[in-house]
């Protein structure tokens, strides 16, 4: 934990730009709302899950310019249950998805920014009657460091449009009832892009694309990977104090 957090802290040279243009000297806390309908596929060499989770989600960002901190977390609302095979002997599954994240970033211009920051997500599937394990889970973390950049651009006074891509590099710890933990090595990519405008001088509507890619090896009791992909698209609202 105490490595963690002393590379977290040198991340803050890496700080990401503010999403829209404030007076420098301003400090601004502006929390956010979003819905998320999020398309999933989760594959191993014993089978998948692919399947739609709805999810709520909010964020509250700290704005000093040209460096903001945000914080940021979604889980879905219900369990998707989805047909399956292979996995935990039965052909019907739920599957819920947890995400955290934290980011620090710094604006290099009005148009592009760095940013680095910490995330944290969480795969669960648990298989359901007529299984004989009914009740028994698969879970699967993944947590490290992530790195990226993005642009934004105004669009006469309609509002702005902003595209960012990351990689991250994060440990994985892999559950299930037959293994128990296993811990492993995981890597992933995020590309997102968004349409933000203001519906008075304070409130803001959102709406993005994202996509994540992850991929998940060298575990250290057993020889086979797994991948994750999740395409998610949000509708948000914000408030500018």
């Amino acid at each position: 934990m105490k490595k963690i957090i002393s590379r977290f802290i040198i991340l803050t040279v890496f700080l990401f730009g503010t999403p829209l243009t404030f007076a420098e000297g301003d400090i601004l806390i502006i929390p956010n709302l979003f819905f998320s309908s999020r398309l999933f596929e989760y594959s191993v060499y014993t089978g998948g899950v692919n399947g739609t989770i709805n999810s709520l989600g909010g964020s509250v960002t700290a704005v000093y310019q040209p460096i903001y901190l945000d914080l940021s977390g979604e889980t879905n609302i219900v369990a998707s249950e989805e047909s399956t095979t292979n996995l935990l002997s039965t052909n019907k599954v739920a599957f819920d998805r947890s995400d955290f994240t934290a980011t620090l970033g710094y604006a290099i211009d009005n148009s592009i920014s760095v940013f680095g920051g910490y995330k944290y997500g969480k795969s669960t599937i648990t298989a359901l009657s007529p299984s004989p394990y009914e009740g028994a889970k698969i879970s699967l973390e993944g947590k490290g460091l992530f790195l990226g950049a993005g642009g934004r651009w105004g669009v006469k006074d309609w509002g702005f449009l902003s595209f960012s891509a990351a990689y991250a590099k994060m440990v994985t710890f892999y559950k299930d009832l037959a293994l128990g933990t296993a811990e492993g090595d995981a890597s992933g990519t995020s590309l997102v892009i968004q349409w933000k405008s203001a519906l008075t001088e304070n409130l803001y509507y959102d709406v993005s694309l994202i996509r994540h890619d992850y991929y998940y090896e060298n575990f250290d009791k057993f020889d086979w990977d797994i991948s994750e992909q999740i395409f998610s698209s949000r509708i948000g609202m914000s408030y500018r104090f």
